[in-house]
């Protein structure tokens, strides 16, 4: 499986540095939460690591090859807009793209798809029209097209905005099975109760710059939650797993 390597990645609008000098090693198997207030750079950096953004520094996906990149990271915008009346499912198959034949569909390729449908419970959606979907069924099926390009790395943006709890919940579970599986998932997100519980590592940015970086309950503290999200928090070591909540604004 393949990893992501990010060396003194800087972004600049005008003098302001919206990424500030930042690298970053992520590997095969994590499931890594990207956390910050808003404008702390964290879809600016997903974006860079992507080379869909002018950057310093070096990112080891964006010094591929176009075709290449498609083939090793799926990427999953913040904004989720689905532009054509097309079914659900021809929609979840244009994440094989990059691995068609010139022949059309395989049956590796319908394969794939039939079994992101199935991830995000979606196997009854297949023939009906994505854009007369709810607005959270439709982040559903963006999910699903992103899974059945089968890369071994996964950058997501806010994927869980817009979803129900249970939709939340299992999304999360699914990334967490996903890095047990080997690949690699970066996921910027803003619940950070969710965070702290599917998240292997956390990676906090604040004004473009590293905060913290490491095991969610070491970046998690009262510290830097006061410091960089101005909150106080309840956290608690349950049978169910790692409860947080944040309770108070601080500032």
């Amino acid at each position: 499986m393949t990893g992501l390597t990010l060396s003194h990645i800087t972004v600049r609008r005008g003098p302001c540095p919206v990424v500030d000098d930042l690298s970053l090693a992520l590997g095969p198997g994590e499931c890594v939460g990207l956390i910050g207030p808003n404008g702390a750079g964290k879809t600016t950096l997903l974006r860079a690591a992507l080379g869909l953004l002018p950057h310093a520094g070096t990112s080891s996906l964006a010094r591929l090859a176009p075709a290449r990149r498609a083939r090793i990271a799926a990427w999953l915008p913040q904004m989720r807009e689905i532009a054509w009346p097309v079914s659900v499912a021809t929609l979840v198959a244009l994440g094989r793209t990059p691995h068609l034949a010139a022949g059309g569909p395989s049956d590796a390729d319908r394969q794939a798809v039939a079994a992101a449908l199935d991830r995000m419970e979606l196997s009854g959606f297949a023939p009906r029209i994505a854009t007369r979907l709810s607005g959270g069924e439709q982040a559903r099926v963006l999910i699903a097209r992103a899974l059945a390009q089968e890369a071994p790395i996964l950058l997501a943006d806010e994927p869980i905005a817009g979803l129900d709890p249970a939709h939340q919940i299992s999304t999360m579970a699914l990334f967490a099975d996903l890095a047990r599986e080997g690949r690699l998932v970066v996921t910027a997100l803003h619940d950070l109760g969710l965070a702290a519980r599917y998240c292997t590592r956390l990676v906090m940015l604040d004004r473009g710059r590293l905060v913290a970086d490491g095991a969610p309950k070491d970046v998690l503290t009262e510290a830097n939650l006061a410091h960089v999200f101005g909150v106080r928090a309840y956290q608690a070591d349950t049978p169910d797993g790692p409860v947080f909540q944040p309770v108070e604004v601080v500032r």
